[in-house]
């Protein structure tokens, strides 16, 4: 399953480095991770630019994984209430991750 991370970047001096460790963790519980912390975009890029390439690829997503600071985040709130109203699952890292322990390998 592909997850989408989905936090506060913008205004957040540490985002590169909270991103890097939620994404370590969901992919040592099984999970493909699409980290927009990760992404290239050019160097005084628009924020309304940034969060429709953004979007672009959390639709390529099955499910987002939202950061303890998701709710601080103009972006991650628009991202969260597009998933929630096109039926993708979205839940916090540790509830990701907490599914995968529970699930059995085989399933």
């Amino acid at each position: 399953m592909k997850l989408y991370l989905s936090g506060k970047i913008t205004g957040f001096d540490f985002f590169k480095e909270t991103f890097a460790i939620a994404r370590r963790q969901l992919e040592s519980s099984g999970y493909e991770v699409c980290d927009p912390a990760t992404f290239e975009l050019p160097e005084g890029v628009a924020w309304t630019d940034a969060m429709k390439y953004d979007i672009q690829k959390m639709l390529q997503c099955d499910g987002v994984a939202t950061l303890d600071n998701w709710q601080d985040s103009t972006g991650a709130r628009i991202e969260v209430r597009l998933a929630r109203n096109l039926g993708m699952p979205v839940f916090s890292v540790t509830k990701w991750i907490t599914q995968a322990d529970e699930t059995p390998a085989n399933s």
